[in-house]
């Protein structure tokens, strides 16, 4: 009856034990996870993909309650440059400074999340990631501002070799 007992408690503590605990850290933590659908568009014939990330937030602030508090992803590609062999940023053609990628993220379910320890997944649609067909190796380096102005960890994402 004891090692049974025993046994029970052991099996009781280890599956406790792999349980993560909830952030309290009202600072964003993100992770790339990937880029999807890397493709043109059949119809604009601009460049189109979805990042993946996914996020840790203790305080739930993580998304914006409108367009006006934002952007809160902010994303710099880069392009391997063939000439000098290193990889570089990109700029836009017309502001000639670096090109950004940039995205507004809501609140979900009316602000339901705000003041909770969340995590999940953000899918952040994006076009024109590169400015012309030529750049075929890029990858991103980015992160993401809370509604309190908090700044996520900085992520780069894996190298991509584009075949279009």
């Amino acid at each position: 009856m004891t090692r049974f007992i025993t046994i029970i408690f052991l099996i009781g503590l280890f599956s406790f034990s792999c349980v993560k605990p909830k952030t309290e850290n009202p600072v964003p933590v993100i992770e790339f996870e990937d880029l999807l659908h890397l493709q043109k568009s059949e119809f604009t014939g601009s460049d189109t993909a979805v990042m993946s990330l996914k996020y840790e937030d203790g305080d739930g602030d993580i998304f914006l309650d409108d367009n006006s508090n934002g952007p809160n992803v902010i994303f710099t590609p880069f392009f391997f440059n063939t000439a000098t062999k290193k990889f570089d940023f990109t700029k836009d053609p017309i502001t000639l400074d670096t090109l950004r990628i940039t995205a507004f993220v809501k609140q979900p379910d009316d602000g339901y999340y705000k003041g909770k320890s969340i995590k999940g997944n953000i899918y952040v649609p994006m076009r024109q990631y590169r400015t012309g067909d030529s750049i075929k190796i890029i990858y991103l380096r980015g992160l993401v501002i809370d509604s309190k102005g908090n700044k996520s960890n900085t992520v780069t994402s894996p190298t991509y070799t584009l075949n279009f």
